[in-house]
């Protein structure tokens, strides 16, 4: 009897140790509020709420700047579900996984952003708004979907769909990390070293380690095929050392035959005469919601840095290079860029970029906790766009300003504005180029108000 008991017993324990050695957690997010924008295209849920780029259609012939106000989704933070687990196998090791989705809280549907132009023109306001992060078009788990083991002491390898490293690092060295107020958290270029398209990147492999306290971390993505096992191929770079007052990362990221969406939506075709800058040949025309897909091989250098010179105050600066180079060989793989399921949209053309494009983007500013539930933060963002010729230079700034105000651990409430001003090429045009009332679009206001809960 004695021997049965002690059977049991030890098999219970067993069977409670092997569960407390894994664990799959299911968590999210949700970010609901209300915005109103000046010079701005409607607020609604056609690309993933609220587009915070100038668009619109004032008509069903020409897009026209004007006030918005509605529905805000993602003010602060985008709204997720996701499913995480991990495995513990022993010798300080563990296998892990994370299963993560946008959703759009205005309507239930699985989250997509950026597909290009929220107007009924490839003109003026009507072709800008692909300024999102359209890594993120409607895959059943866009914001991520990989798994990996990770070693106390050798660190984390993952594989499959994932950030990239300029994109883990943004977060961390943002002054106003809100995602419709910062053109940082808000666009995919800066996490996709200089297209939106590739803030994520597909079929990754990535490590993250520490070596004697710096962060050295770095991720590959293979692509090509049989004859050309470079195509689309992506490497990242990354040496950083945080301590409890300061921290400083370096980053490069180079990636061949990256892809930009451009053109149309919504079944406008795209005429004959509209010239997409850096395109060797004038498209043809598009149906019903076809968008054009540019290639470049793109080259970026990120560096950020942050110093809390007193408990409650953290100061934070940052830079990025990005050139958007003309292919060496140009190729692109099938199936890339993913379009948002269920949208209807393909692409109708693939065109060899021929003019290489500079982008210089520094920021600095920074986060004061006035009390323990209240903070604030203040950010000053600048980015010069230069191409050969001149067609495509121009300058765009912007201040941001947020308040918190946290309810418990997990909720907060937050009021955020963003001024953005638009110089040469960056401006917008109100109307199309031919219309005789055309005027120019030179500065963008953004203000919110939100709630934010983490499950």
């Amino acid at each position: 009897m004695k021997k049965s008991l002690l059977a049991i017993a030890a098999m219970t324990a067993f069977a409670g140790a092997a569960q407390a050695q894994s664990s799959v957690t299911i968590y999210g997010l949700l970010d609901v509020g209300i915005m109103g924008q000046s010079n701005s295209n409607m607020l609604n849920g056609s690309t993933g709420g609220t587009s915070a780029g100038l668009g619109g259609a004032g008509s069903s012939s020409y897009p026209r700047n004007g006030n918005s106000f509605g529905f805000m989704q993602g003010g602060q933070s985008a709204s997720r579900l996701g499913f995480k687990g991990m495995e513990d196998i022993g010798g300080g090791s563990k296998v892990i996984f994370t299963l993560e989705q946008g959703v759009n809280t205005d309507n239930g549907s699985q989250f997509a952003s950026g597909l290009p132009g929220n107007g009924k023109t490839t003109t003026g306001m009507g072709n800008l708004s692909n300024t999102g992060d359209s890594s993120n078009q409607g895959q059943l788990f866009n914001r991520g979907a990989y798994a990996g083991v990770s070693n106390d002491k050798w660190g984390t390898l993952t594989a499959g769909r994932q950030q990239t490293l300029m994109l883990d690092n943004i977060g961390g060295y943002d002054p106003v990390n809100a995602q419709q107020f910062s053109p940082l958290a808000f666009s995919g270029t800066f996490g996709g070293g200089s297209t939106t398209d590739n803030a994520r990147a597909n079929g990754a492999l990535k490590l993250k380690e520490k070596f004697m306290g710096f962060d050295v971390n770095a991720l590959y993505a293979p692509g090509g095929y049989a004859g050309n096992n470079g195509a689309g191929t992506r490497l990242e770079g990354q040496i950083g050392y945080e301590a409890t007052k300061w921290g400083v990362q370096a980053l490069t990221s180079f990636q061949e035959d990256a892809t930009a969406l451009s053109g149309v939506t919504y079944g406008q075709g795209l005429g004959t005469g509209a010239v997409q800058p850096g395109i060797s040949t004038t498209p043809t025309t598009a149906g019903t919601n076809q968008v054009a897909a540019t290639v470049y091989n793109t080259r970026s250098v990120q560096l950020t840095g942050k110093y809390s010179p007193m408990d409650k105050l953290w100061l934070k600066a940052g830079m990025q290079y990005m050139n958007l180079g003309t292919p060496s060989n140009f190729q692109y793989l099938s199936g890339q860029p993913v379009l948002a399921n269920g949208s209807g949209f393909s692409v109708f053309s693939y065109t060899a970029a021929t003019t290489p494009v500079i982008k210089n983007t520094f920021w600095f500013g920074g986060n004061y906790d006035f009390t323990p539930v209240i903070k604030g933060s203040l950010g000053y963002y600048q980015q010069n766009v230069n191409q050969s010729g001149a067609t495509l230079s121009g300058k765009t700034t912007y201040i941001s300003a947020l308040a918190e105000y946290y309810l418990s651990k997990r909720t907060n409430l937050y009021a955020a504005a963003s001024q953005v001003n638009f110089t040469g090429s960056a401006q917008g045009t109100s109307q199309a180029v031919n219309s005789v009332n055309s005027v120019l679009v030179n500065q963008q206001f953004t203000y919110g108000l939100g709630m934010r809960h983490t499950f």
